[in-house]
């Protein structure tokens, strides 16, 4: 199933990016300019999927890291302006899907209240496998960037400001009775309202050649409010095509 959603992924980036070619042009004789430059929009400029890399976690999370923590994001729409022809400054708008997996012995689990998650361990449960277990973030950004374009080379430096919704939290384990536990909706290990911080922002860079490259994020900001969910700050590497048309 990993290599599945691999293979789709990787399939929507690059067909995403032929997609990018296609331009609105507001005025396309450039009636609205700064300097040499025009204004315009475009829809969906470029896609992205990446790995997280955790560089700084409380003790409990830095101990169980997950062996599937991914991140794929779409850019909704981008405004451009170009100051001269091989720059420009953009501004735009992404949803962002980000998704931690932990080992097969730890499982996330919602308290009561069902607004905050820690991470449990096998040994202590009920269960013998955990089939699934996984934490589900979703994320509109607002993202303001410089791109430069060198011939075939373009190269990408920005910051976004990130706007949060609450985490999902599914879970999927067979029991020492060997029933299986599916919990997709509804259940104990189930919830939709896990608190994330509302606010965070990342800032980012990105290098492309003929429109695939790759990209390096940074969030300087825990993903969780104290005491809502484990602490702890990642790096994103991954590949995004669309820069550059």
């Amino acid at each position: 199933m990993k290599r599945i959603f691999s293979i789709v992924a990787l399939a929507t980036v690059f067909c995403s990016g032929l997609f990018a070619q296609t331009k609105i042009n507001f005025n396309e004789d450039a009636d609205f300019s700064i300097g040499k430059g025009v204004f315009s929009a475009e829809p969906v400029s470029y896609v992205a999927f990446g790995d997280h890399n955790i560089i700084q976690a409380d003790a409990v999370f830095e101990n169980n890291k997950g062996k599937a923590l991914t991140e794929f994001f779409i850019n909704l729409i981008e405004m451009r302006i170009r100051p001269y022809d091989s720059g420009m400054f953009t501004l735009g708008v992404d949803f962002d899907w980000d998704y931690y997996r932990l080992r097969d012995t730890y499982f996330w689990t919602p308290d009561s209240s069902k607004e905050k998650v820690t991470i449990s361990s096998m040994e202590n449960s009920g269960f013998k496998r955990i089939k699934k277990s996984r934490l589900s973030v979703r994320t509109l950004s607002v993202p303001i960037a410089f791109e430069q374009d060198f011939d075939k080379f373009t190269f990408r430096v920005g910051v976004a400001g990130e706007y949060n919704l609450p985490a999902v939290c599914r879970f999927k384990g067979q029991s020492r009775d060997d029933s299986t536990v599916k919990e997709w909706k509804g259940g104990e290990h189930f919830s939709d309202q896990i608190k994330t911080r509302t606010f965070t922002y990342n800032v980012f860079g990105a290098l492309s050649y003929g429109g695939i490259g790759v990209y390096v994020k940074y969030c300087p900001v825990t993903q969780f409010e104290e005491g809502y969910g484990p602490q702890f700050k990642s790096v994103t590497f991954g590949i995004i095509t669309g820069l550059g048309m």
